[in-house]
This record gives structure tokens, sequence and C-alpha cells, in this order.
């Protein structure tokens, strides 16, 4: 990774959002990478820590208090998101004091964050990683996006690189997220998808006779919505279903049924294994999420987060496309179209 390479005998700072598990997950293979030539430390949020802790035990890893956002049991509309938003700028002000005192107190002198906006401070130089540079509205409020854009593009050039997991040709996953609408090439970097894993380094998988590979994320109430109708659905439909609940070890295991044993994490050599083995893979439709399957190059159902408009622009643009199918959360049919695309 050039950008990476470029970065040499620097004590860094890395610092994923804390939003579910992805930024943190499509963090390690970047990380690693810094470590081979720079003194690297993270800060992370609760959710991630563990995660971190298991991925890269030699690193120090330091914890903050994060986003307490809770996504509403029905849909999310353009109000809610308003509401959010004096969270999400408290949140930012109490981050970047946070990490300013690390800053002073390490003599850090280059910042690497992951959608953590509020991670910018003068006289060191400051990445950020975003496949989103052109934010969606909510349905109704598609007349703001060029307006929301502009601002966003100009707050992001303000740091020193912003760096773009997706792929460098007309044939890649964000589409209109992070469009070539004039952006500075040497400023807005294509760096590739991130992944932790790789399809043509992947060794045989542990797992046999796995069938379908449930990979749940985000954040709650909706993780638990789509978590139940995903169990009411798989339920004796006579497919071995590995179901990961992507919550911490704090959460009490779910007793296995017939046909789906579960947990609530995989450790990174598990999972590789898991979404090896699997046949077809049921997930969110996070950016991260969806290119660990790019890379595995496996089949999946991808099933957006009501209302997150990233989410559900990924889910319809990519839907046929590198072996996605995508399936609502609120159709009727749900169940039926589950096992539809199961049986494909």
């Amino acid at each position: 990774m050039k950008i990476i390479d470029d970065i040499h005998d620097r004590k860094i700072l890395v610092a994923p959002l804390d939003w579910g598990l992805g930024h943190a997950a499509r963090s390690v293979p970047l990380i690693k990478e810094l470590c081979a030539k720079n003194d690297v430390i993270i800060v992370c949020g609760p959710s991630a820590y563990g995660f971190l802790q298991r991925e890269l035990p030699d690193l120090e890893i330091i914890k903050i208090d994060d986003w307490r956002i809770r996504y509403p049991k029905h849909k999310i509309n353009f109000f809610t998101i308003l509401g959010w938003i004096p969270v999400m700028l408290r949140n930012s002000i109490h981050e970047h004091r946070f990490v300013k005192k690390i800053i002073r107190s390490r003599g850090i002198d280059c910042v690497v964050s992951d959608n953590r906006y509020g991670l910018l401070f003068n006289g060191l130089d400051c990445y950020i990683i975003t496949h989103q540079v052109y934010p969606k509205m909510p349905k109704g409020f598609g007349f703001l996006e060029n307006f929301g854009g502009w601002i966003f593009k100009r707050y992001l050039s303000k740091f020193n690189k912003v760096l773009i997991p997706d792929f460098a040709d007309g044939n890649n996953l964000s589409g209109s997220l992070a469009a070539d609408r004039n952006l500075p090439p040497e400023k807005f970097i294509r760096i590739g998808i991130l992944s932790r894993f790789s399809h043509s380094q992947a060794e045989p998988p542990a797992l046999h006779q796995l069938s379908i590979l449930v990979l749940m994320s985000g954040q709650e109430n909706q993780r638990t919505v789509l978590e139940n109708m995903l169990i009411d659905a798989l339920d004796g439909c006579g497919c071995n279903v590995l179901f990961v609940r992507g919550v911490g070890d704090s959460r009490a295991p779910l007793v296995d049924t017939d046909n789906i044993k579960f947990c609530n994490l995989l450790s990174g050599n598990e999972l590789r294994d898991a979404l090896m083995a699997a046949e077809l893979i049921i997930c969110r439709a996070g950016y991260s999420t969806l290119c660990d399957v790019v890379a595995l190059k496996k089949r999946a159902v991808i099933i957006p987060t009501p209302g997150q408009t990233e989410q559900e622009y990924l889910a319809e643009r990519l839907d046929g496309k590198f072996g996605f199918r995508s399936i609502s959360q609120g159709d009727v049919d749900f169940a039926e179209k589950i096992a539809k695309a199961i049986n494909e």
C-alpha cells in the first residue's frame, strides 16, 4: 500500500470509530502495515477494545468512551438523524480533547483515524479513512445531498490525506459515496478495499459442512430486531448455520438449536475459516463486511439497516453484483426470501 509505505519512523496514533466492529476490523491490516516501520498506539471505544486486544495483543490500546447512539426499533427518519447531531458533536469534541492529551503525553506526531472526524490537529499529519465523501440523505431530502457533500468534502480536505478503501477503477463498491466529482487525486486517494482476509492466501478451512454463516453487526436496537428475525427464518431450515452475533463476551450466549450454533464473536482466524467454509453468508450491508465478502469471493445476502441511508444505497447498488443479493428487513415475505436465497 503505497500511501502507508511512505509513513515511516513516526509515533502514530490509530483511532477507528466504535460503531459496530467494522471500522476496527478493517483497520487491522492497515495497523499491521504501519507497525512494520512505526511505533503505533491505538485508541478505540469499548466495543472494539476487546476485539483489538485479541487481534493485536502486542500493541498498547487505550479505551475511550464512545458514541452513545441507539437505533430506534422502527425505521430511522430524517428527524432521528437530526436528534443524533448534538450527540455526535459532543462526542467529536470529547474525542478531540481526549486524544489531544495522549498526543502531548506520548509525543504523537501522526494520527490515522477511521471515520473519526474530530481527530484533526494543527501541526500534526492527520489522515482519515472513509468511503463516504458524499453522504446519502434520507428519502425526501435528496435535494440536500449536493450541499451536504460540498460541506463534507470541504471539511475532509483539511486532513493531509483522505484514504478511500475502494478499488480505483469504475467497478467499485462505494459508487457515488466517493464518486470522482473533481476530487483532487493528491488529497483523496483510493487505497483498495481493506480486509483482514485474502482469497489467494486462505488456508483450507477448519470447519466442515457449514451451509450458512450469519454475521450480525451494527447498533442496537436494530441488531437485535434482525437477529430475532433471522433466527425465526433459519431455525429448522435444514441447513447447518453458524450464527455470529457480533456482541461482546459480556452478553450471555444463546442456546444452540438443532441446526444453529451461536457464538458472540470469533477471532480473526476463526472468522476467516468460517467465511471460507460457508456456502452462503447473511449479513448487514456495512461497508467493512462487504469488503470482507468481496476479498474472499463469497456469495452473500445483504440486509441493510432500515433508514441507514448508506447501507440502503449500497444494498440497492450491489444487488446482483459481486455475488450479492439484497433483501429488505421490512419485506412482509422476509422469511420466504431468505429461503429462496438459500436455495439459489
